[in-house]
C-alpha cells in the first residue's frame, strides 16, 4: 500500500481519538527537496548545511564500487571479515535500552537474515576502499577540520529508530534497500516531547503515537524523505527524525562537526577520487581486530561548546543566543564539574561576542583562532581541558 493510499485511509479515521497513527502521519508530510546526484561541496555547504536544510541526492552512489560489490558473498569471501569485530544491537526497533554485542563481521553476515539483529558500527577499514568520499563533502576544509566518523547501518530490514536528534551534521547514503525518514525542523524541537538523555530523544512509540500523552505531535510540520539504493539524504544537526528500513538494508552515514560559516572548496576537488579509507578521524577506527568502537567525540574540541549553543531553543529558532541565555546554559552545564561565577561567564560571553551586539552567533564560534580558543581558559581555567589542540 502506498503512503498516499494509507494517508487517505487514515484520514477517514483521524477523528477517532483512540486511533494511534505512526509518527509523521498526524498530518500530511512535505517531501524533502531532491536533486539528481551530488552537488559541489561549496554549494551544498553554503546553501544547505549553513541554513540547516535537508536535501535528498538521488542516484548519487550508483557508480560506486560499494553499490556493485556489497553482497553477502563478497563480505564473507573477504579474508578480513572473520577478524573484524562489529557492534550489533539485539532488536530492530530501537529503544535506547537494546542489548548489544560484538561478533566477527563474518558471523554477523551468517546470522542477520534469520535473527532480530541490527549492526551499527564503525565502517570496517577493509570496506572503505569500496566507498568514495561523498562528493558533496569532498572538500579539504571539511575532510581535514570537520569530519568525525563513518558509521555502517546493516540489517535485513524492518528497523525503526526512536524519535531523536543528533548533534552532528549527517549525510546518510543507502547502498541496499529502502528507507523512510520522517523529519521535523529543529525550530520545532520544543514540540518533540524529548524526555530522555539531555532531551536528545523521545519515549513516544513511533509506530503508534498516543496524542493524549504526546499532544504536540499534532502540531508539528513533518517532512518525508524516502530513499532507495544509491540515494543519500542530508539530515541537518538537531533536526528531529525517525528512520524506518525495508528489505536487506545497508547504509553508511558521515558525521561532521556543526559549522555555520561559508567555506571555499577547489573547483576541481569533486573530480578526484578519494576513498573513505583516507577519511579517518581516529587511528583506531575501522582497524583490523577492533573489539570496541572508539568514541571520537572528545571534550578537547569545540564540539561541546557548539553543541551546547545549538541545544538552546533560542539558537535553533533565531540563529543566535543572547547573553542571559548563554550564562544560564553554561551555568547549568558546568555546575557539577567546576566552580564558576556568573561574572566569569559574562567575561567569556563578551570575549566570544566579537562584534559586541549582545548576541552569540554560530560564526563567532566557527572563526575562533587557536590562540583565541586557548585564551578562553583565562576566563575559566578549568575550561582548558575542553579546548581543541588543533585549530578549526
Amino acid at each position: 500500500m502506498s503512503r498516499c493510499t494509507l494517508l487517505l485511509l487514515l484520514q477517514l479515521v483521524n477523528n477517532i481519538s483512540s486511533v494511534k497513527l505512526p509518527l509523521g502521519y498526524q498530518s500530511k508530510a512535505e517531501d524533502v527537496k531532491s536533486v539528481k546526484g551530488f552537488i559541489p561541496p561549496q554549494e551544498f555547504f553554503n546553501n544547505y548545511v549553513i541554513s540547516g536544510t535537508p536535501v535528498v541526492f538521488k542516484s548519487a552512489l550508483n557508480k560506486s564500487p560499494a553499490f556493485h560489490k556489497w553482497t553477502d558473498e563478497y563480505f564473507l569471501n573477504h579474508p578480513a571479515s572473520a577478524k573484524y569485530m562489529v557492534v550489533y544491537e539485539k532488536g530492530k526497533k530501537e529503544t535506547r535500552k537494546n542489548d548489544a554485542g560484538r561478533i566477527p563481521f563474518s558471523e554477523y553476515i551468517r546470522r542477520y537474515i534469520n535473527e532480530d539483529l541490527y549492526c551499527v558500527t564503525a565502517l570496517p577499514y577493509f570496506l572503505r576502499e569500496d566507498l568514495p568520499i561523498y562528493d558533496s563533502i569532498n572538500c579539504p576544509f571539511i575532510r581535514d577540520n570537520l569530519f568525525d566518523d563513518l558509521v555502517l547501518w546493516f540489517s535485513s530490514g524492518g528497523t525503526r529508530s526512536v524519535w531523536h536528534h543528533d548533534d552532528y551534521e549527517n549525510l546518510n547514503c543507502l547502498i541496499r534497500g529502502k528507507k523512510e525518514l520522517i523529519l521535523a525542523d529543529r525550530a520545532d524541537h520544543y514540540l518533540g516531547h524529548f524526555d530522555h538523555q539531555n532531551s536528545s530523544y523521545s519515549s513516544v512509540d513511533v509506530d503508534a503515537v498516543d496524542l493524549e500523552k504526546y499532544p504536540n505531535f499534532a502540531k508539528i510540520k513533518f517532512f518525508n524523505a524516502t530513499i532507495e539504493a544509491g540515494d543519500c539524504v542530508f539530515i541537518p544537526s538537531f533536526w528531529q527524525h525517525t528512520v524506518k528500513s525495508f528489505d536487506r538494508n545497508i547504509a553508511v552515514n558521515a558525521w561532521w562537526e556543526i559549522y555555520k560559516t561559508p567555506i571555499e572548496c577547489p573547483d576541481n576537488e569533486p573530480t578526484a577520487y578519494f576513498s573513505t579509507s583516507t577519511f579517518r578521524s581516529d587511528p583506531y577506527l575501522g582497524m583490523e581486530g577492533e573489539v570496541e568502537v572508539v568514541d571520537t567525540e572528545s571534550k578537547e574540541t569545540l564540539h561541546e561548546l557548539r553543541t551546547l549553543n545549538w541545544g538552546s531553543s533560542e539558537m535553533r529558532q533565531n540563529n543566535y543566543m543572547n547573553r542571559n541565555t548563554f550564562i544560564d546554559l553554561m551555568s547549568e552545564y558546568l555546575e557539577e564539574e567546576m566552580d564558576i561565577q556568573d561574572y566569569d561567564l559574562e567575561q567569556l560571553f563578551a570575549f566570544l561576542d566579537s562584534n559586541n551586539d549582545g548576541k552569540l552567533q554560530p560564526t563567532e564560534l566557527d572563526t575562533l583562532r587557536k590562540e583565541q580558543q586557548q585564551k578562553i581558559a583565562t576566563f575559566i581555567p578549568a575550561l582548558k581541558s575542553y579546548l581543541p589542540k588543533t585549530e578549526l
